[in-house]
């Protein structure tokens, strides 16, 4: 994956073309996982980093023509790309800001559900407690912080051996300062370090096998290049930056294999904050 993939914010794999892929290649379980939130119609729902917007649409079916919906994002470009989606009617009216998870333009008690998919794997420790107190303060009480984030130490990209995944998940981990997008498993326990007791979780697996769907392939093709780059400037085995490389030439030969396969695990954390002096004591 080259550097297009890049937010104009510098996030990797953040950018529009590449969540469109993305959520359309797993749709049913990213659905799946937002309608199991709970949103509520005439509910005031915060899309907490929408990206390009993949998963407004549901959200407003969700909230129904009573409700409110909010988008922000860090990256210009994708609020541009949500407004436009607004504009020829793809989306009903959102509302749109340019802000940041750790300084939300919000006044307290505003939403009655924050939603946040596949962010907070960019934030340092500190970083994630400072949005996790932002998104307990914008919550009314008795809403509901939910939190989708991957954990790709569960994920295969065959037919590769999976231990070259492995390996390379391993190996990021250990020289990385933000959350990552391995994270997801370890949601439950952040939170409750960060004050937020009695939270529910679900994981979801997601494979999309052979013969693949066209976004799903360029998904593939596109990741394959993504981590064939990270293996480059991470501690390997050199068995394994020669899988990377060789793939990254060719992954349509990968594509074409009968056994190919595209396997992604995420998990949902969430929790309902009961009373604004508990949320503020947390």
């Amino acid at each position: 994956m080259t550097g297009t993939k890049l937010t104009s914010t510098g996030h990797a794999v953040a950018n529009a073309p590449w969540l469109d892929n993305h959520f359309q290649s797993a749709r049913a379980g990213y659905e799946d996982c937002l309608r199991s939130v709970g949103i509520m119609e005439g509910w005031t729902v915060l899309d907490a980093g929408c990206g390009g917007g993949n998963f407004l649409p549901l959200i407003c079916e969700l909230v129904g023509s009573d409700g409110a919906v909010i988008a922000i994002d860090l990256a210009p470009e994708n609020v541009a790309r949500v407004e436009t989606l607004c504009r020829e009617r793809v989306l009903r009216r959102v509302q749109t800001h340019v802000a940041s998870v750790m300084s939300l333009p919000f006044d307290n008690a505003t939403f009655d559900c924050v939603w946040s998919a596949n962010v907070v794997q960019y934030l340092t420790e500190p970083e994630f407690d400072c949005a996790v107190a932002e998104f307990k303060r914008v919550l009314k009480p008795g809403g509901i912080l939910a939190i989708k984030e991957h954990d790709t130490t569960i994920g295969h990209l065959l037919p590769m051996d999976p231990g070259t995944m492995a390996r390379l998940v391993s190996a990021r981990r250990s020289k990385s300062n933000v959350l990552g997008p391995w994270c997801g498993s370890s949601m439950p326990s952040r939170l409750r370090k960060a004050g937020l007791a009695e939270v529910t979780r679900r994981g979801w697996l997601v494979e999309r096998w052979a013969p693949m769907a066209p976004y799903t392939r360029a998904l593939f093709a596109d990741g394959i290049r993504y981590f064939a780059g990270l293996a480059a400037k991470h501690d390997i085995p050199a068995s394994d930056l020669q899988a990377w490389q060789d793939a990254a030439r060719d992954p349509e030969s990968l594509l074409n294999d009968p056994d190919c396969c595209l396997r992604e695990f995420f998990v949902l954390t969430a929790r309902r904050v009961v009373t604004r002096e508990a949320s503020s004591s947390q």
